[in-house]
C-alpha cells in the first residue's frame, strides 16, 4: 500500500532528538500556527508575525515507531502528510502562496549555504 493511501509507518529504531521549523516563501507575512501530529503526539509552532523570506524558530518533536506524520497550518485546514524516519532530524514546512510542503533532511539549517 502505498503512503498516501494510508499505510501506517514502518519503524524507527534510531530515535533521537527531532526539530521542525517553518520557512515562508509566501508573499504575506504568516498568522497562525503549523502543528505536527504523530499517533497522540502533538506540537504546534506560532507563526504568527513570520515574514515573507524568513524562518522560524526550532520546534522539538517526538515521532513514534508505526504513527504517520502529519503537518497542519492553521490558517489552510489542510493537513499534509510526510512521515519522518530516524536520520531525519530536521523537518522544513514551507508554506508559499500555493500552500503547505514539508522537505526532511539530516543536515542542521545553520550549515547550509545559499
Amino acid at each position: 500500500m502505498k503512503e498516501s493511501e494510508g499505510a501506517d509507518k514502518g519503524s524507527m529504531p534510531g530515535g533521537g532528538s527531532f526539530d521542525f521549523f517553518v520557512v515562508n516563501i509566501s508573499s504575506e507575512t504568516l498568522t497562525g500556527n503549523v502543528t505536527w501530529t504523530g499517533g497522540s503526539r502533538s506540537e504546534s509552532l506560532d507563526v504568527d508575525g513570520l515574514a515573507p523570506a524568513t524562518m522560524s524558530q526550532l520546534q522539538s518533536f517526538s515521532p513514534q515507531s508505526g504513527k504517520n506524520d502529519y503537518w497542519q497550518w492553521s490558517e489552510k485546514g489542510e493537513q499534509y502528510k510526510l512521515n519522518v524516519y530516524d536520520k531525519d532530524r530536521y523537518a522544513a514546512v514551507i508554506i508559499s502562496d500555493y500552500g503547505i510542503g514539508v522537505l526532511v533532511t539530516n543536515t542542521s539549517p545553520g550549515t547550509w549555504a545559499w
